[in-house]
């Protein structure tokens, strides 16, 4: 029992750093995991670390708005170019986006630009979980393939 909770941990830190792979290297581990082991997983590992990442995001900007207080704003064409990003996909581009840039930098996104919004983090976690769905069945797919080859 201790070994499985070891084992689990392991994939949560892993659903963390990198959500894209973690699926399909559980998948092509030498401990066969189930699709709905697969998904509940790096589900709660992406939820998890949502939560924390988004409130660490929220606490990190905190203190750096104490620390270096904001002076006028210069828009220059890198802010520009976030401001046109954010107004055009607003958070649906960022949840789509977000199995490829990492839970912690999609959370901290999501913090910085979304903090207003009660929904962003539910949002994000959601997205993590149909993100897992859709993952984990090309990941037991590619099994199933390989095991008729």
């Amino acid at each position: 029992m201790l070994a499985y909770m070891l084992k689990v941990l392991m994939w949560w830190a892993a659903s963390i750093i990198k959500f894209l792979f973690t699926p399909f290297v559980m998948m092509s581990s030498p401990q066969h995991w189930s699709w709905l082991e697969i998904i509940l997983i790096t589900t709660s590992g992406g939820a998890i670390g949502s939560f924390v990442f988004y409130h660490f995001g929220e606490f990190l900007m905190h203190q750096w708005a104490k620390r270096f207080p904001s002076k006028k704003k210069v828009f220059t064409p890198m802010r520009r170019r976030i401001i046109r990003l954010k107004t055009k996909y607003g958070i649906r581009g960022l949840i789509f986006i977000s199995v490829l840039i990492s839970v912690p930098v999609s959370s901290i996104l999501t913090a910085r630009f979304y903090k207003h919004d009660k929904a962003a983090l539910p949002k994000l976690i959601f997205s993590f979980f149909l993100w897992s769905i859709v993952l984990t069945s090309i990941a037991y797919s590619f099994r199933i393939l390989g095991n008729q080859l």
